[in-house]
C-alpha cells in the first residue's frame, strides 16, 4: 500500500501553492466589496442628511404671511453643499478627491412646486431638496485583483420640507 502512495507525495503542497493566491484574491475581493458597501451606506446617510439640513432654509416671511412653505433656493443649495463638504471630510481617507471638490460638483435641485423630482423621479408634494453626487472612492484592495483601485459611486438623496 505504501508503494501506491509514493508517487503522490507532495501533491498537497502543490495544491496549497496553487490555491493560496486564488484564495487570497477572493478574500481581497470580498473585503473590497465589503468596504465599498460600508462606504455607500455612509455616503447615503450623509447625502440624505445634507438634503434634510437644506430644508431648513424656509422662507420665513412667506410662512409669517400664512403662505405655504417655500424654500429659499440659494440658501438651501448653499446649506446642502456646506453640510455635504463637512461630513465628507470625515471619510476623506477613502476619497480620491477632496470633500470640498466633491461637494462643489454635486448636483443640487431645490423645488418648491409640485411635480416630479428631476433627480430621483419621485413625486413632489412639498418643497424638496434633491442631491446627486459622484464620489471617487479609493479601494486599495481592488488593485490586488488587477482592477482600478478608484471607483466612482453615484449617489442620490432627497428630503422634503414639512411644517
Amino acid at each position: 500500500m505504501s508503494r501506491d502512495r509514493r508517487g503522490e507525495r507532495g501533491q498537497v503542497a502543490v495544491y496549497a501553492v496553487l490555491l493560496f493566491p486564488v484564495l487570497t484574491l477572493v478574500l481581497a475581493l470580498v473585503l473590497a466589496v465589503g468596504s465599498l458597501e460600508v462606504l455607500r451606506t455612509r455616503l447615503r446617510a450623509q447625502i440624505d442628511m445634507a438634503a434634510l439640513t437644506a430644508t431648513q432654509a424656509l422662507d420665513v416671511s412667506a410662512l409669517a404671511a400664512g403662505e405655504p412653505p417655500r424654500l429659499v433656493e440659494s440658501q438651501a443649495a448653499a446649506l446642502a453643499r456646506e453640510y455635504l463638504a463637512h461630513n465628507l471630510a470625515a471619510t476623506s481617507d477613502l476619497l480620491a478627491a477632496s470633500a470640498a471638490e466633491i461637494a462643489a460638483g454635486a448636483e443640487i435641485v431645490v423645488t418648491n412646486e409640485r411635480g416630479t423630482d428631476p433627480i430621483t423621479g419621485a413625486p413632489i408634494e412639498a418643497p424638496t431638496v434633491s442631491i446627486r453626487v459622484r464620489v471617487p472612492a479609493r479601494i486599495p484592495l481592488l488593485g490586488l485583483a488587477g482592477l482600478s483601485p478608484i471607483v466612482t459611486l453615484t449617489m442620490t438623496g432627497s428630503a422634503a420640507a414639512r411644517t
